[in-house]
């Protein structure tokens, strides 16, 4: 029986993570099979990690909000960029079925490339509902390193998908930023 590594769309969607993370954002993890050392070193503090962190994570740097306009595109774009503030997200955009950005925020690629991915991921999370009988399963999240992940939501409109994708730290709860967005999306989206 066929896994879900083996699935073309998750290899794509691993490739085009690779791409998004560039080359230093990875490296191997060093354990003592991959050091060499000449003198034996103190064991490491364990880590300490809260189990909930008490405030998002605040990205980097944010740049200034999108120009308000009264077009779609500007209305989604500030959408996106209110989402990122309030829930330190990096970046995000949202996509349609066809892979086309409808608006995108911060995003650290170019825009063909970051919303090829959330298709891939789009199609990976449709295929992975199927394999696993869970039809309703609408959320996907990939870690790009140690610190950030990508996270994407479909939602539909008017029975045509559509995904919301961020890129955030790997600490922050997304979800009830994310649902609310999608909230305001769908209203825009609605209101062609």
């Amino acid at each position: 029986m066929k896994t879900l590594k083996d699935s073309s769309e998750i290899q794509e969607a691993a490739r085009i993570l690779d791409e998004l993370a560039g080359p230093a954002a990875w490296s191997p993890p060093r354990t003592p099979g991959f050091m060499r050392r000449s003198a034996p070193q103190p064991a490491p503090a364990p880590r300490q990690t809260p189990s909930r962190p008490s405030a998002p994570a605040a990205p980097t740097q944010l740049p200034p909000p999108p120009p308000e306009g009264e077009t779609r595109g500007a209305r989604l774009e500030n959408v996106l960029y209110a989402m990122c503030k309030r829930g330190g997200f990096i970046g995000a955009v949202i996509a349609d079925d066809d892979g086309l950005p409808l608006a995108v925020f911060n995003s650290p690629v170019q825009e063909e490339a970051i919303s090829a991915f959330t298709i891939v991921l789009g199609d990976a999370l449709s295929k992975a509902a199927k394999l696993l009988d869970q039809h309703d399963a609408n959320n996907i999240s990939m870690d790009i390193n140690y610190t950030d992940k990508v996270v994407l939501r479909r939602f539909f409109i008017n029975e045509i998908p559509s995904y919301l994708m961020v890129i955030c730290s790997q600490e922050v709860d997304e979800r009830g930023e994310i649902e609310l967005s999608i909230d305001q999306v769908a209203g825009i989206l609605h209101a062609r």
